[in-house]
């Protein structure tokens, strides 16, 4: 009996060792409101979210080309005491949103045809008109999933010479529950293991 539980306590075991192959879906803002500043008020910010935990998340695409292809997108995320939603649009120059620096941006969603769309916003404040850019270091998009991966920085004023916030975001999204190799290795050779304990213990009954 003793050795059939340690079989069964191994195998246990391995299975745990390939579910934790699983990512969690994860957002992290940073921002760095300099003093007058009416978004952030001065103040410095840094926001996470995992799922499951406190806080929510959500993402969306606000516009997209006639190829289907994203070209304006929304995040919202928040904890405790703020909520920031945040827009980056690439649709008024006419191409997919993809990673590279987006300079001379205006107010998304109502940039002017030549400029990349920004708007960032927080705790029921926002601009009517802003001037900015950003640049997008990650970008990844299913037409069946959505948004995958988001990685960005960016600057916003409310007029060129106001004081700026800063900030980055950082988004990834749920991947697929499948083990890594090594982890299917592992589990095929625990699982021989397993067999030749039984096969051992078989053997001892029968003597």
């Amino acid at each position: 009996m003793q050795t059939k539980n340690i079989s069964k306590a191994l195998f246990c075991s391995l299975l745990l060792a390939c579910a934790a192959q699983v990512s969690a879906q994860t957002a992290h803002l940073t921002m760095h409101s300099e003093a007058g500043d009416y978004i952030g008020q001065g103040l410095d910010y840094d926001i996470s979210y995992a799922a499951g935990g406190p806080g929510s998340f959500w993402t969306n695409v606000f516009q997209t080309l006639p190829s289907g292809q994203p070209s304006e997108v929304v995040f919202f995320i928040s904890d405790a005491a703020n909520w920031v939603e945040l827009e980056f649009g690439t649709n008024q120059l006419g191409m997919p949103m993809q990673p590279g620096s987006y300079a001379d941006a205006q107010r998304a969603p109502f940039a002017e045809l030549g400029h990349p769309g920004l708007d960032i916003s927080m705790n029921g404040r926002g601009l009517n008109a802003l001037t900015g850019n950003f640049t997008v270091t990650n970008f990844s998009y299913s037409p069946t999933l959505g948004i995958q991966s988001f990685a960005a920085s960016f600057e916003q004023r409310s007029d060129s010479m106001s004081p700026a916030l800063f900030g980055t975001l950082t988004y990834q999204a749920v991947t697929s529950p499948v083990p890594e190799p090594e982890s299917f290795a592992l589990l095929l050779a625990g699982l021989g293991l397993v067999g030749a304990v039984v096969r051992r213990r078989k053997k001892a009954l029968q003597a």
